[in-house]
Parts: structure tokens; C-alpha cells; sequence
């Protein structure tokens, strides 16, 4: 559209009745000459007055009845089944926590056995050979497992 018009500017004002003063009675006395601001202020009251029709849709009176109905009977996951997950899940965090502590127990608790006592396993070649040299526990252990 066309807005040639220096008034064309104030028509979304006035419709909006932001205007006073003598911009008021200036942009009225305007109105009575100008069909272009006329057809810009006929169609912003139109628009307006269908907005406010929009905003007042009448709802039937069972309406809330039947939204609250169709809550209580939809077929939403119920929070006890998510609960329930949630227990499932640390359950089994606290098993899988349980065995590693078990085992690294098992681990770090072995008996603290001399080379002595090792070597009382070991034929007596190996024991003379542990006697010459000094040899470390695990030394040790590694000639038993070696010789089995």
C-alpha cells in the first residue's frame, strides 16, 4: 500500500489512542480528507475488534470435567515405575561396588610368606641356589611356581 501521506505515520497511534494534544486535533482534522489514513485506521479497527472476538471463545461448561477425565485416564508412566528403576539401578551399583571390594581384599590381604617357607617347597637344588643368593620374595615365588 501506497502511504504518500505525512499522516500516515500517526494512524497506528491514533488507533492505539496514543495521540493528544495538538497532534491529536491536527491528525483528526486530517482524517476528514485523507482516504488513504481513513482506509489504514478502518482496517486497524477491524483487526482489533476481530482479536478481541478471538480472546473470548465460549467453552462449554463440562470442559473442565472432561480435560480432568481425560488426565486421570490417560496412559501416562506412573512415577511408582520410575521409582522402582531408580532402586534397580543402585542395587546393582551397590553389588558391583560390594564384588570389587571383595575382591581387592582378597587381593592385598594375601599372606605375607617368607622366602624361607617358600623355599621349604622347592627341591634341594633350588633351596641351595636361594641360600648363595639373595633373592627378593617374589623371586622366590616365581622359582615355586616355576618348578610346579
Amino acid at each position: 500500500m501506497g502511504n504518500s501521506c505525512r499522516y500516515f505515520a500517526y494512524v497506528d497511534s491514533y488507533a492505539h489512542a496514543e495521540l493528544s494534544g495538538e497532534i491529536l486535533s491536527e491528525f483528526e482534522r486530517h482524517l476528514t480528507t485523507c482516504p488513504e489514513c481513513m482506509r489504514e485506521l478502518g482496517a486497524l479497527k477491524k483487526l482489533k475488534s476481530v482479536l478481541s472476538e478471538a480472546f473470548e471463545a465460549p467453552l462449554d461448561q463440562r470442559f473442565n470435567y472432561a480435560v480432568i477425565t481425560e488426565l486421570r485416564t490417560s496412559n501416562a508412566p506412573a512415577p511408582v515405575k520410575e521409582i522402582r528403576i531408580a532402586i534397580e539401578d543402585i542395587a546393582i551399583s551397590l553389588a558391583t561396588l560390594v564384588v570389587i571390594v571383595l575382591l581387592a581384599i582378597q587381593l592385598f590381604n594375601r599372606p605375607a610368606v617368607s622366602s624361607v617357607e617358600m623355599a621349604g617347597r622347592l627341591n634341594r637344588i633350588e633351596k641351595s641356589s636361594i641360600e648363595q643368593s639373595s633373592l627378593s620374595n617374589d623371586q622366590v615365588l616365581e622359582l615355586v611356581l616355576r618348578s610346579k
